[in-house]
């Protein structure tokens, strides 16, 4: 079994720091490379952290305190990038800094192309080297500061282990004849675009039990998708945590008559009455006044 490094991830967050981050890794063949974005956090996400990896050391980059732009240049010269699920990441990149990676190794695509039943980097890992990762910061608020001594760990491990990996699956690919069909699979994933945020006013008609509303529901239901989905453009918040889908749905059902009631629906806390109280009213008002509109 292969020995990894067991130096500690070296947090880079200045321009010095970056420097010597250039420095060691300006020669490196191949570079383990990953993100994390706040997604789950705000209404526009964006990169919070860069991992890389050599096979002798792993940093975490914060772009929040220093300007990363010097490191795309490495990353877009032709080296190998190698990362795991990549195409999220490079959208990621790609929309945020304008980075394409010409010669990248996705060691999800690779597993796939192979057969493998465990396609997430953890099952990789306990496969290869008998690890289990921990998955306690999975949902991380990355776009808060400071970052802890768990988060730094746990971003680290991401890209601490996909040079073996990759090296592993890159020869069984071409034991059995697929690299070249992997690899152009591959450049597809380099060359993707990232997808503008378009709200869709329609959405609301996918939510579960929207099929079921009669028509001053469905009324009351578009009302409060169009609604939330400006405030949480305004808070910066993700739109599922400023009124969750469920409780849409339930309103628009209930169409609660009186404030009490509104209070009553599972979901609707102070907090949110706080923060949607006047658009609630709103909504159940549109659907009073669609036909056959009744109060609940």
């Amino acid at each position: 079994m292969t020995t990894l490094h067991a130096s500690p991830p070296v947090l880079v967050q200045d321009p010095a720091g970056l420097a010597r981050l250039l420095d060691a890794v300006r020669l490196e063949p191949s570079l383990a490379l990953d993100t994390e974005s706040n997604s789950f956090h705000v209404y526009r996400e964006r990169v919070c952290l860069l991992q890389l990896s050599t096979r002798e050391q792993d940093w975490v980059v914060d772009p929040l305190a220093v300007d990363v732009r010097p490191l795309g240049a490495l990353l877009s010269d032709g080296r190998e990038t190698i990362l795991h699920g990549a195409d999220y990441d490079v959208r990621c990149l790609r929309r945020e800094y304008g980075w394409r990676l010409p010669s990248l190794f996705d060691t999800m695509i690779a597993a796939r192309r192979l057969g493998r039943t465990g396609l997430g980097l953890s099952a990789l890992v306990e496969a290869r080297f008998g690890v289990r990762l921990s998955k306690a910061n999975q949902r991380s608020d990355w776009g808060r500061r400071p970052l802890s001594p768990d988060q730094l760990a746990y971003a680290a491990l991401d890209t601490h282990y996909l040079l073996p990996i990759a090296d592993e699956l890159r020869a069984e690919l071409a034991q059995k004849g697929l690299d070249q069909q992997t690899r152009a699979e591959f450049q597809r994933i380099a060359a993707v675009e990232p997808k503008e945020r378009v709200f869709d006013a329609e959405g609301w008609r996918r939510l579960r039990g929207a099929r079921e509303l009669d028509a001053p529901g469905r009324a009351v239901l578009r009302a409060l998708w169009i609604a939330r989905e400006a405030k949480a453009s305004e808070a910066d918040r993700p739109p599922f945590k400023v009124l969750a889908e469920a409780t849409m749905v339930d309103l628009a059902r209930r169409r609660p008559s009186t404030p009490d009631e509104v209070a009553r629906v599972p979901g609707v806390t102070p907090q949110v009455l706080r923060r949607l109280g006047d658009e609630i009213r709103a909504a159940i008002a549109a659907g009073q006044a669609a036909p056959g509109g009744t109060t609940g």
